[in-house]
């Protein structure tokens, strides 16, 4: 009993995990779209360079708009996979959301030590939009990304494509602010320590963040894989005298899911989980695979002639 109990709550944490990811990329989308509007009018009446247009200039309204541009990629696929019960985003996506967290944190990170630390805390973290920029959004990315939007493996080569957009504002920024001191120094680079060696600190630590994500990520995606493995080989959802039989009622249960127009694809790595449950090593793959066909399309004709 205790058994059929856990493998019965994987498929429900499933769909609350997905309910949970589709609402945290709304409520990015929104607060970033809001308070970016905020501050591109200066609502605040913060003046300074860094206000208006000028918001542009910050790492943290740049971070937090590709963190807010993945969670909007996300969205399509959350819907749409809520619908079709089936939880699992492209990894495109899921290394886009990487690299928007990753950058998010990194803002996180920056404005509660170095900057807190000339500006004071409540000024950075609490007042204004500071307080969803530099607080409420890391916190929402960083827990989607790393415990929630856990459906890809993230290999380690994708830590340094998180950091692209962190090099690529370092080079901006200590050009404008150094070489052709254009920008007042507001990242406070040259205040405690000459500014190169900040400039290494900032991207060993954006790398440490990267890292970090990646491997809460990665666990998290352990877990959840493992579960679903469970599921397929424990359930007695799929106690049946033969696997043909356990395979044609996945192929029925997946067809509930189909919608006219809907592709047709075999979960081959489902049905390789079934073979091994009924260690039925001497059935070829293949003809699992048509067996669940046939049944799936069967499965359709019944349900579009209700």
């Amino acid at each position: 009993m205790q058994k059929e109990k856990k493998t019965i709550n994987v498929r429900r944490i499933n769909k609350m995990r997905w309910i949970a990811g589709m609402s945290m990329s709304a409520v990015l989308i929104v607060t970033t779209a809001v308070f970016l509007i905020l501050n591109v009018t200066d609502f605040y009446k913060e003046g300074g360079d860094v206000s208006g247009m000028g918001t542009f200039r910050m790492f943290t309204t740049l971070s937090n708009i590709i963190g807010a541009v993945a969670a909007f990629m996300c969205l399509p696929f959350q819907i749409q996979g809520l619908r079709k019960d089936k939880y699992k985003l492209p990894s495109w996506i899921v290394i886009l959301l990487f690299v928007g967290a990753t950058g998010v944190f990194l803002s996180f990170f920056m404005a509660v030590t170095i900057i807190s630390m000339t500006q004071g805390y409540d000024v950075i973290m609490l007042r204004n939009s500071n307080l969803f920029m530099h607080l409420i959004n890391p916190i929402l990315i960083t827990v989607m990304f790393a415990l929630v939007v856990s459906d890809t493996h993230v290999k380690f080569r994708f830590s340094f494509i998180a950091l692209i957009p962190v090099l690529i504002y370092a080079f901006i920024y200590f050009l404008m602010v150094f070489a052709l001191k254009k920008w007042e120094d507001h990242y406070q680079a040259n205040t405690f320590i000459p500014w190169p060696l900040t400039l290494l600190i900032v991207i060993a630590v954006a790398f440490g963040i990267a890292e970090l994500l990646r491997f809460l990520h990665n666990l998290t995606n352990k877990y959840v894989m493992g579960s679903i493995e469970r599921y397929y080989l424990e359930s007695s959802d799929y106690d049946c005298p033969r696997v043909s039989d356990a395979v044609g009622k996945l192929a029925k249960v997946e067809a509930k899911f189909y919608y006219e127009g809907d592709d047709i694809y075999i979960p081959t790595d489902i049905i390789a989980l079934l073979s091994t449950r009924y260690k039925a090593s001497s059935v070829p793959l293949d003809i699992l695979y048509d067996i669940y066909l046939e049944n799936y399309l069967d499965s359709i004709k019944k349900k579009e002639n209700e």
